[in-house]
């Protein structure tokens, strides 16, 4: 072998070793306390001891590696390819006593080998204008279809406090390839812009199997939500506070009778100005005439006694949204009822067939990505939904 194939040899090896240790499918998680804290899950793909999250207030220098705080994470195995059983290194961290309104720079790494350095902001206290980005299933198209749909939102609304998900991450949770092409093509904003997420019907196709009720081990390695829902439907039923706004984010696939009675209570003792609710399933859904009467049963009730205003959804892949209803009654005024919306962000489409049609006052076009933003004020709620080349579909305005 000559020098400079030994040279090569090296270089190659160098990389494959480095690769070995890099940190993998870096994602921001809101907390219970936005304004104070903020949760960080990544991952390795070869055997790691001790990781460990960096970080610091940001600052316009090139010493952020000098100082800030830096807290230690104990990776625990996660199986997400469930047909090789190809074990991985899960890391989940809660940076806490974090200073409110203030933005910090992160990175995540072994100790030696470090991801970039990314950002976020921790919430205000208290009652403040803030806008967030809303998108419906994922799925498909996850280093295609879907980044150019991230870049437009970002360039829409850069400032985005948040960005919520209604679920199906990906088509098939057992393969880990599809969780490895949805995390890269989405890793500018999994890093950098705080989510919550609403865990769909696919996150429960255990490989085609049986348990299709039971969330197989394949979605909470991959988050760090909120455990203050029901008790054993942690990570997936949950509500946030942020800045004036309630979220309460619904598992549509299991125990849906005790999330009423769970829903009933965080309703009743919410004093936030405005309510959202977020759930995978719709409840006037779109798609193949699909239908959900015990979700309006036991949920529409306590949306409409307790004033939520939007519930977002997925699952139809295509867009929707109803007038304002009460009691599946249209009301003239967005203010006086709930409105539904579905949407739908990736490359997976379907046709709208819906037995709901008179319901929606507006429909998107087949084949069409969209994402949507909601600004939030003392007065005001404003929606809008928006294609993958930035125009503004669709609008609403709700008054208080």
């Amino acid at each position: 072998m000559n020098k400079m194939k030994k040279v090569i040899l090296l270089l190659l090896m160098i990389s494959v070793a480095l690769q070995a240790v890099e940190p993998k499918r870096i994602i921001l998680n809101l907390t219970e306390t936005p304004e104070s804290s903020m949760a960080v899950t990544f991952r390795f793909y070869e055997e790691i001891d001790t990781a460990y999250v960096h970080y610091v207030e940001n600052a316009d220098d090139v010493k952020l590696h000098l100082r800030g705080d830096t807290l230690k994470v104990v990776p625990e195995i996660a199986y997400t390819d469930t047909t090789n059983e190809v074990a991985q290194y899960a890391c989940s961290a809660i940076l806490k006593d974090l200073e409110i309104n203030t933005n910090y720079a992160y990175r995540v790494g072994d100790g030696k080998n470090w991801s970039p350095w990314y950002t976020f902001t921790t919430a205000e206290k208290g009652k403040k204008d803030f806008t967030m980005v809303y998108l419906g299933d994922p799925q498909w198209g996850y280093k295609t279809y879907l980044p150019r749909l991230y870049d437009e939102a970002i360039k829409t609304v850069p400032d985005a406090a948040l960005w919520y998900v209604a679920g199906d991450l990906v088509d098939y949770p057992y393969e880990d390839w599809q969780w490895d092409a949805y995390f890269e093509g989405a890793q500018k904003v999994f890093a950098n812009y705080p989510h919550i997420m609403a865990v769909g019907n696919h996150a429960y196709l255990w490989a085609y199997r049986d348990h299709r009720d039971k969330l197989p081990p394949t979605w909470q390695p991959h988050v760090t939500q909120p455990e203050n829902g029901p008790e054993g439907l942690e990570e997936t039923c949950y509500y946030v506070d942020y800045q004036g706004v309630r979220f309460i984010i619904l598992n549509g696939n299991e125990r849906l009778e005790e999330q009423s009675e769970w829903l009933k209570k965080v309703l009743k003792k919410n004093k936030n100005r405005w309510t959202i609710v977020g759930i995978h399933q719709g409840f006037y859904p779109c798609g193949w005439e699909r239908d959900y009467p015990n979700y309006r049963a036991l949920f529409m009730p306590l949306f409409e006694k307790y004033g939520v205003q939007l519930v977002l959804q997925g699952h139809d892949h295509a867009y929707t949204r109803t007038y304002p209803l009460k009691q599946g009654e249209i009301m003239d005024d967005p203010s006086k009822g709930v409105n539904y919306v579905i949407s739908v962000s990736g490359a997976k489409q379907y046709p709208i067939k819906s037995k709901f049609d008179s319901l929606y006052v507006t429909k998107g076009e087949e084949g069409q990505q969209y994402f949507q933003t909601i600004d939030f004020s003392k007065d005001s709620l404003v929606y809008k939904s928006y294609t993958a080349t930035g125009k503004c579909h669709d609008k609403l305005v709700i008054k208080k």
